[in-house]
């Protein structure tokens, strides 16, 4: 029994010995996270193609509401200005600087100020953050207006770190508004940038005090550099095109009493045809849209009438009209890229066309000739009218 007993208690002391904890553990406030990094030009910068990076720390003490020494409620966060020629060289400089180096496991938004793009290679720029083992993919990357580290020093209403506060509003695209583009991660940089293929990135710029992402900033394959921008109308009209318009709300106006008539998306599909006679090539594009009405002005408007509901649906249909060949004109004609996905519908339709055009596609791109058809349906007025039968 006392043999039991002591082989009993020599297993327990062993065991102790095993399950210690983590050895090599790092206490969190003791690692320097990097949650936001921005992209700027040196302002002696050669030719204005030297970058300054600005990286955004989570202070863990303050965003749990601790306070500071003094009794005075410490920031959040911590933004740390570098000029050095690469990130990995100016990582290397912030451990001069600070105690904690830079750790980027939980980067979450890359944003690059437009003058920035507009002069820099992206993809040679990008090579640290598509290379280096802690940064995962999923980085979301934005163009901004102003300087990068002048966006990352304004603060939400509602989230105290400006870096987590776009990331959120990135995401209303899907739910809310169509008049940004989808969120693109460092992924989707990455293949676009490597495909050569134009595309666009949302854009922040500062709002009072605030951030407000609206718009698009456009990445030319060929140059690998940003070219121009999108408003609004002309963001909403390529998303419809490309069928990533799957919410947000048309003002139409009605003919007769010059009142509004908003209409809220529901659903939207979109399909792009293409077609060959010769040496031309044409593309048609056919929308189909269910939703609701939202909103409108028009004196003694009656929802339940047949007419007026499909009197709305063809002034909506108007504006969906007038708002994708406004996105048309600028990216087709103006700024001679194609970020709709046409040549993509070539290339899955029409084969042996595409191998033909695919090496300077973006050449011949302004010369076809875009049809655009759409029809919408309202089928659901609100409180003011009936659901109808699908």
């Amino acid at each position: 029994m006392r043999r039991i007993k002591k082989g009993f208690m020599i297993c327990c002391c062993m065991s102790i010995l095993f399950t210690g904890g983590c050895w090599d553990s790092i206490e969190i406030d003791d690692i320097g996270l990097a949650v936001g990094v921005g992209v700027d030009n040196q302002e002696n910068s050669i030719n204005g193609q030297t970058p300054e990076f600005t990286i955004q720390f989570v202070i863990p003490k303050a965003l749990a509401g601790e306070n500071g020494g003094g009794g005075t409620k410490e920031e959040a966060f911590h933004n740390l200005t570098i000029e050095e020629t690469s990130l990995f060289e100016g990582g290397r400089e912030a451990s001069t600087i600070s105690s904690r180096s830079p750790n980027y496991s939980h980067l979450k938004v890359l944003i690059i100020s437009k003058e920035a793009a507009q002069s820099i290679n992206l993809l040679q720029l990008m090579n640290f953050f598509f290379r280096d083992h802690e940064i995962r993919r999923t980085v979301h990357v934005l163009i901004s207006e102003e300087k990068a580290s002048e966006i990352l020093s304004l603060k939400g209403a509602q989230d105290p770190i400006p870096a987590l506060n776009l990331l959120y509003i990135t995401e209303n695209m899907e739910t809310k508004t169509a008049k940004m583009p989808p969120k693109l991660s460092l992924g989707d940089f990455s293949e676009k940038m490597s495909a050569s293929s134009s595309f666009m990135v949302q854009k922040v710029q500062k709002h009072k005090e605030e951030v407000q992402i609206i718009g698009a900033a456009v990445i030319k394959g060929k140059t690998q550099k940003m070219i121009g921008e999108l408003d609004e109308d002309e963001t909403f009209g390529i998303n419809c095109i490309t069928g990533e318009a799957t919410a947000g709300a048309v003002t139409g106006v009605d003919k007769e009493t010059d009142k509004i008539i908003a209409y809220e998306i529901d659903s939207l599909k979109s399909s792009i045809k293409p077609k060959v006679n010769g040496e031309d090539i044409s593309f048609t594009v056919n929308i189909n849209t269910e939703g609701r009405l939202s909103e409108d002005w028009i004196p003694n408007s009656d929802a339940f009438k047949e007419k007026f509901i499909r009197n709305a649906e063809k002034e909506v249909e108007r504006e969906f009209k007038r708002l994708m060949e406004a996105g048309l004109t600028k990216t087709q004609q103006d700024l001679k890229v194609d970020v709709a996905g046409f040549g993509e519908s070539l290339r899955i339709n029409k084969p042996k066309v595409w191998k033909k055009v695919k090496k300077n596609w973006e050449e011949r791109f302004p010369e076809a000739s875009i049809d655009i058809n759409v029809k919408v349906k309202i089928r659901q007025f609100q409180t003011q009218g009936r659901k109808m039968n699908k």
